[in-house]
């Protein structure tokens, strides 16, 4: 069997939704774990990012270089897609070894998200230049909604992976840096107060202390927020609001995990994570997509000179 009838279109979909059965079942099988034992056995276990990440990341990777020659399996000849896929796999690995990124699952995902985003944008300008009418609408709602998918795939593997967190004790007056992280914070004050309604002894039925923060980057001070850490009397329990920074390319979160007014110290919980802001675009962008797609789909007439390529 040649190349040409190997990398067919009716095999590379039937490769495509099996590899997505198996990355389907690894994730369902990771979910369903944690119940069973606990069912089971009464024991609670947990399935982390990394148990998820060293399991699915591997089957995640072959399915975008599936999709990426899915798209392309009608426009060049399977020879040409075989130089392709193992062009795209010999680079992978070559990115493995030489790990620009410092992180295995970014460095292998670099080339196959850079090769299906690029036979994405070259499928939307032939639909744009090929078709007309309410097909064109319908092609390029479709292929909008797949570069759209490939940001959310992007957005989550890269900000899941590349996410630095750490936590640390902060004084009043003091500022405290983080391991790994280029933000540092510093306390400049707390102030607490009863809220709710009377319970028992108390004026009211939580005590909720303020925490004012001003945060910096690489030396120099990059914003001002406020946390709170609420102690809720009547249910005995804690809860906290956290300081949320979202920029284009990374998001920050500061959260309190517990405090001392005595001695005016509070840890703090600070996390860092870059790229989420494609998983937000790329979202927006599939809501685009569909509007696209409904468009070409119900509001305009139908035309007799309509070319489909």
């Amino acid at each position: 069997m040649n190349s040409q009838n190997l990398i067919s279109r009716k095999n590379l979909i039937f490769a495509t939704v099996t590899t997505f059965g198996i990355l389907a079942a690894l994730i369902t099988i990771g979910m369903l774990t944690p119940l069973v034992v606990q069912l089971f056995s009464d024991m609670q276990i947990g399935m982390d990012a990394t148990y998820f990440n060293n399991r699915t990341g591997p089957i995640a990777g072959l399915l975008v270089i599936l999709l990426c020659a899915c798209l392309l399996v009608t426009y060049i000849s399977g020879r040409y897609i075989g130089v392709l896929l193992g062009s795209i796999i010999l680079f992978s690995a070559l990115m493995a070894v030489l790990s620009p990124a410092g992180n295995m699952l970014v460095d292998i995902s670099i080339i196959p998200m850079l090769a299906v985003f690029a036979a994405s944008l070259y499928r939307l300008v032939h639909v744009m230049r090929k078709r007309t009418g309410k097909s064109r609408l319908k092609g390029i709602g479709a292929h909008v909604i797949h570069i759209g998918i490939l940001l959310v795939i992007f957005g989550t593997i890269f900000s899941s992976a590349m996410k630095v967190e750490d936590s640390a004790v902060v004084s009043i007056g003091e500022e405290t840096s983080f391991e790994g992280i280029p933000y540092s914070v510093s306390v400049m004050g707390m102030a607490s107060n009863f809220e709710g309604t009377p319970y028992d002894n108390y004026p009211g039925s939580s005590y909720a202390t303020n925490v004012g923060l001003v945060i910096s980057k690489n030396g120099n001070e990059f914003d001002r927020g406020i946390v709170r850490y609420i102690t809720d009397i009547k249910w005995r329990q804690t809860y906290t609001s956290t300081y949320i920074n979202r920029g284009i390319m990374e998001e920050v979160f500061i959260a309190p995990k517990a405090l001392d007014e005595k001695s005016g110290e509070v840890d703090l919980y600070v996390r860092v994570v870059p790229f989420i802001s494609f998983l937000w675009a790329g979202i927006y962008i599939m809501l685009g997509g569909m509007f696209i797609l409904l468009l070409g789909s119900t509001v305009l007439p139908d035309s007799e000179n309509e070319v489909v390529t």
